[in-house]
């Protein structure tokens, strides 16, 4: 069994008691190597590409690439890219646990009450547009 087999089984069988938020070390087993989309209400509007040392690629369905990364803050996993250090430096933050069918993410700035992202793995190529067109 591999460690990312056995990590997940781990979680699996904590997440039906409480779904406990991922930790960095956690998140980093489940994605690293792995592109995933991020979908709201049955809709993916997004795909990203874990790469090592928390370094993604992403991207929003019809635009341009950008490359960025990951950290965690608090109980919060945080995504900072390319073209936020210029304009907006704010981190997107969300809190993550598992779910039946991959993940489930909390934007912080979301309000209570708000229907989580879904993130699920995917064998799909990375949909890249340009200028960093992925594979």
């Amino acid at each position: 069994m591999t460690i990312r087999a056995a990590i997940l089984l781990a979680l699996l069988a904590t997440s039906a008691q409480a779904e406990p938020l991922l930790t960095a070390e956690e998140f980093d087993a489940l994605t690293l190597g792995r592109t995933m989309t991020w979908a709201e209400f049955g809709q993916v509007y997004g795909v990203e590409q874990y790469l090592p040392d928390h370094q993604v690629r992403w991207t929003e369905l019809g635009t341009d690439c950008k490359l960025g990364h990951w950290y965690q803050e608090g109980t919060a996993i945080c995504f900072l890219y390319e073209d936020d250090y210029l304009g907006d430096p704010t981190p997107a933050c969300w809190e993550i646990s598992l779910s039946g069918s991959g993940m489930e993410a909390h934007y912080l700035s979301d309000p209570p009450g708000t229907e989580s992202a879904v993130v699920e793995e995917t064998t799909e190529s990375m949909p890249c547009f340009g200028p960093e067109v992925g594979v």
